[in-house]
């Protein structure tokens, strides 16, 4: 909807076209005025009907979704989700290639893994310290304890490492190579989510750019024009 602004502008640079069928007004002050006034006015009602239209279809989409007080803590669970992801596959591969260094010189998981934990002070550090202690004063089984530390992390690649840990050393299949192939896995998945975040950049500069770049650009061709009816007057 316009504004009052824009509807006095449209109506004075009406009035000033409309003058100009007698040419003794052609170049007269009214007309210079009326499109001074019609540049502003339309420059405000731009700039609310791009406020208005930016804002409403996500309130509206968060609004079906979940109930106004609920919104934050649903964006916060899922932004600290996102992060946790992303550090699980960062820090994921390097402590599969420590276990399994640890298990190419004949030492145990457990003492691999302690390995890695000792040596490194990383968020999956921290988790699997505790996964670890809580296994070792026997509080619950290897299996569930790494079970646990998954479901609290929610990452799939975690998960299937787990899996495989717990079945190898459950049927005592080789576990090195298995954890080799699947560190490599890991890099490559990393690296496609990157690469998909990189190819979904410019969709999200849709947003920034028509709503702070555009309007900008407005004001910088209609400023001068103003500018000059204005002082014209």
């Amino acid at each position: 909807m316009m504004t009052t602004a824009a509807l006095a502008g449209a109506a004075s640079i009406l009035a000033g076209v409309s003058a100009l069928q007698v040419p003794a007004l052609l170049g007269s002050p009214e007309l210079r005025v009326g499109a001074a006034r019609a540049v502003r006015g339309l420059v405000a009602a731009s700039r609310g009907w791009v406020g208005r239209h930016a804002r409403a279809p996500a309130k509206g989409v968060l609004g079906r979704i979940v109930p106004a007080g609920g919104r934050r803590g649903v964006l916060s669970r899922r932004r600290e989700q996102g992060v946790i992801r992303g550090r699980c596959l960062d820090e994921l591969p390097e402590m599969m290639d420590v276990i399994v260094l640890g298990l190419s010189a004949g030492l145990s998981f457990d003492a691999s893994l302690c390995i890695y934990c000792e040596r490194y002070e990383t968020m999956l550090a921290e988790r699997m310290r505790t996964a670890m202690r809580s296994w070792q004063l026997g509080f619950r089984s290897r299996r569930e304890a790494l079970d646990e530390t998954a479901a609290s992390m929610g990452v799939g690649s975690f998960t299937t490492f787990v899996n495989t840990v717990s079945e190898a050393l459950a049927f005592g299949a080789p576990l090195a190579a298995a954890l080799m192939e699947q560190a490599d896995a890991v890099r490559e998945r990393r690296r496609s989510d990157l690469e998909e975040q990189i190819e979904k950049t410019p969709v999200k500069m849709v947003v920034p750019i028509g709503t702070l770049i555009l309007p900008a650009m407005l004001l910088s061709i209609t400023g001068p024009l103003a500018a000059v009816f204005s002082s014209g007057a």
